[in-house]
This record gives C-alpha cells, sequence and structure tokens, in this order.
C-alpha cells in the first residue's frame, strides 16, 4: 500500500512500475546485473547486491561505467540482469538487447522496464507491446509484458507535472489537495480494460 503522500512526490507512472517491482525483485536468485542504476535504487528489494553499471559512474554507491551497447562482461556472467526505464534513451536498441542476452545465463532473468505514454525527457524512442514482444524480445522465452498504468495515469501525470510548474506556491498546495483526491479514489493500479492505454510496459523474460 502507498502512502498517500508519494503520489506526490513520484509520478503515478513511477507509483505503478515500484508496485510491479515490489513483488517480482525480492523473487531473484543468485547474481544480478543492474543496467543503468545511476543511485542503486531498488537495492533494498534484492535478496544480494547487484553489480551496478551506468554511462556515468558513482563511486560512493559503488555504480561503476558501463554502456549497455557494449556490456564489459564475459557471456553468460549473470542470472539475472534489471534495465529500468533505460532503453527510451538507446539508439540502438537490438544491440542493446543483444548485449543483455549475451550476458545472461542459459535460464537466467531480465526485468525491464520502459514508458510508452509518458512525457519526454530528453529520450529517443518509444516501443509498442508488439514490438517488445516481436522484436526486441524474439529470443528469449517465457515473456510476459504488462501495461503500466492505464488511461487514469497517463490523465493524471499530466495533471501532476501541470502542476508540478506553477512558480507561486500556495496555488500549487492547494491544487495538489484535489489531485490527491483523484488518486486515491480513481482505481490507478487496476489493468485497463482497453490495453491501447498504457504509461509503459513492466517485462520479465527468460533466457
Amino acid at each position: 500500500m502507498i502512502f498517500p503522500l508519494n503520489y506526490i512526490k513520484l509520478s503515478p507512472h513511477r507509483n505503478c512500475l515500484e508496485e510491479y517491482l515490489k513483488k517480482e525483485l525480492p523473487k531473484l536468485q543468485g547474481s544480478v546485473l543492474d543496467v543503468g542504476s545511476a543511485n542503486r535504487r531498488y537495492d533494498w528489494l534484492l535478496q544480494q547486491k547487484p553489480v551496478a553499471i551506468d554511462i556515468k559512474a558513482n563511486k560512493d554507491k559503488d555504480v561503476q561505467l558501463g554502456d549497455v551497447n557494449d556490456l564489459r562482461f564475459n557471456d553468460g556472467s549473470f542470472d539475472n540482469i534489471i534495465c529500468l526505464e533505460v532503453f527510451e534513451y538507446i539508439k540502438s536498441p537490438q544491440k542493446a538487447i543483444s548485449e543483455i542476452y549475451r550476458v545472461l545465463k542459459p535460464g537466467g532473468r531480465l526485468v525491464l522496464s520502459c514508458p510508452f505514454m509518458y512525457k519526454t525527457h530528453q529520450d529517443y524512442l518509444r516501443f509498442t507491446a508488439d514490438f517488445w514482444q516481436n522484436d526486441l524480445l524474439k529470443n528469449f522465452s517465457a515473456k510476459e509484458i504488462k501495461p503500466i498504468g492505464n488511461f487514469y495515469t497517463i490523465i493524471l501525470d499530466i495533471l501532476r507535472g501541470k502542476i508540478a510548474k506553477l512558480k507561486f506556491k500556495p496555488i500549487k498546495y492547494i491544487l495538489y489537495l484535489p489531485y490527491l483526491f483523484l488518486v486515491l479514489f480513481i482505481p490507478i493500479f487496476t489493468i485497463s480494460k482497453d490495453p491501447v492505454y498504457a504509461s509503459g510496459y513492466f517485462i520479465t523474460a527468460q533466457k
């Protein structure tokens, strides 16, 4: 259960994503590579500390310099790979997914997320569920692609973004009250019956 103030601190998209992560990440057993982990945000959900890489190293948090398009690990190095909200920045996704597949052990697990109907943030690409299923993940087995959010989360993300941009703080805080009321009473975690509305996709796959 999410504490109400988290609805303001985090976007509806991120809150929905974290609900998936809380269920999936604790299941991972064995070694883990966290790709694009700038600050080890989800270490607390894992059974053991992962190897974390990012395009910007962070020595204070033991995040190594690394590029998903050229992973400096041997074939079959990891039991699991996590790659969250990274693929929208990648110009060559086929190369990146090939590298992930290569360094996974046979039977290894991939946990991945990527936004779709979500605000742009200096990213390059968005992918439909069909493209994930039939192209990027074609070499994986046991693929499961779940929508992150639904029609409601998309609208609420837009509303939250507009409120956040207001410079006059008293008005901003006043508007957050009806926003908080909406998110508490709209079923944003219910998977939409219309699958064309998704703020992103949460993917699990096995090599």
